[in-house]
């Protein structure tokens, strides 16, 4: 059966499971692309060119029958040129393939040109693109409604709510009365106007800390990679403390931003969550850093591929370092720990921090994708354990 656009899906998540149940051969292809005219236009030839570059390796070392359903789609990607991963792209592209499908990433940085097929993905690129707050969301509240955004390094997008879900709060709650919808852009006094309770000063706080919670269940209700992604609440300081106090959201900062979201543009909404975001990335990768000498000592953390590969067999890696651009020819068995060294270093379709990095990511574990300068030792990989 020849491929179709269906069996293509542009993907906003990472997720390592997704890639660890496919037949080889499989496609890992990476490019540096363009987010607008005129440079956008050169990407597909330049995508095109590395599929000629698939094609090659393809005919050196399989079967056509091994390769023909990957190889089609990898042509029908090039052949859409409308198709949403060239008409929204970003800094760069990742395409992972195999028989059955491709999933296609857009990246937030550029990447070098690379393409490798085996029996893996090659995932390291993605991992650096997706580490914590890499991605994140923006609830903003006040006492009118809510509002989400999702948000990278680059762009911030207001998202839309299912049908029938209201954000304004006098649509949500058949008692709720009010003059204006600040967040909602009407014109008025910003005091609510309530008609269940007698006492004014009560009334206000009870019935807000209502309004938030239904917020809050409606954003976890509907949006599920919430649940992995950092939020950042977006509004005055006493609306962000009552919420606070009935939302419980694993993945909610204590850090926000402390000003109504119609008080400013995009930029400055996204330099301000970007600042914090990157000011949170930067304390995590210094904090597990700092340990790392302390606890190596101690036996809780080590830059030995092997005992790494033990550690992880052993379900106890709590945070792996991976160097950038540093790649280890071989391959690891999570089920056993074991590691096993390939013989070409030229060969990266095999690559021991790349294994290692998705296995700790399919642990629940934390993994930092670092330029040579600030790993902690000279083996291209280092670890922290849970205990």
């Amino acid at each position: 059966m020849r491929p179709d656009l269906s069996d293509i899906t542009v993907q906003s998540e990472f997720d390592p499971a997704l890639f660890s149940n496919h037949e080889g051969p499989l496609v890992s292809l990476y490019m540096t692309t363009h987010r607008h005219a005129p440079e956008n236009r050169q990407d597909p030839i330049r995508y095109k060119n590395l599929v000629t570059e698939a094609k090659n390796l393809f005919e050196l070392n399989y079967d056509r029958k091994d390769y023909e359903s990957v190889l089609a789609q990898l042509d029908l990607l090039e052949a859409y040129r409308d198709a949403d991963v060239w008409t929204h792209a970003k800094d760069g592209l990742a395409v992972l393939a195999s028989n059955s499908k491709t999933t296609v990433y857009h990246l937030d940085y550029p990447v070098d040109e690379f393409v490798s097929i085996t029996d893996k993905f090659h995932v390291k690129p993605l991992i650096r693109n997706f580490q914590f707050g890499s991605h994140y969301y923006l609830l903003a509240i006040d006492e009118n409604g809510f509002e989400l955004f999702e948000g990278d390094f680059h762009s911030i997008e207001k998202l839309e709510m299912p049908d029938g879900v209201e954000t304004e709060f006098r649509k949500a709650f058949d008692d709720y009365t009010n003059s204006l919808s600040g967040m909602n852009g009407h014109q008025g006094s910003h005091s609510p106007t309530y008609h269940r309770y007698g006492d004014k000063s009560n009334v206000d706080e009870k019935d807000t800390a209502e309004h938030f919670r239904y917020a809050a269940k409606t954003v976890e209700d509907h949006f599920a990679k919430f649940r992995s992604c950092p939020i950042m609440l977006v509004g005055l300081p006493e609306n962000q403390a009552i919420f606070r106090q009935v939302a419980a959201m694993p993945t909610l900062l204590n850090e926000s931003i402390d000003k109504p979201v119609e008080s400013m543009d995009e930029k400055e909404l996204l330099e301000r969550a970007v600042r914090i975001i990157e000011g949170i990335q930067e304390t995590r990768i210094r904090e597990r850093l700092g340990r790392f000498g302390d606890e190596a000592v101690q036996g809780r953390a080590s830059a030995d591929p092997r005992e790494i590969g033990h550690a992880l067999a052993e379900r106890k890696v709590e945070t792996l370092f991976v160097e950038q651009d540093k790649l280890i020819p071989g391959s690891f068995d999570p089920e056993t720990g074991s590691l096993s060294y390939g013989a070409d270093m030229l060969d990266a379709s095999d690559d021991l921090t790349d294994d290692l990095a998705q296995a700790t990511y399919a642990q629940g574990g934390d993994v930092f994708v670092l330029p040579h300068d600030r790993m902690p030792a000279e083996t291209g990989v280092a670890a922290l354990y849970r205990y």
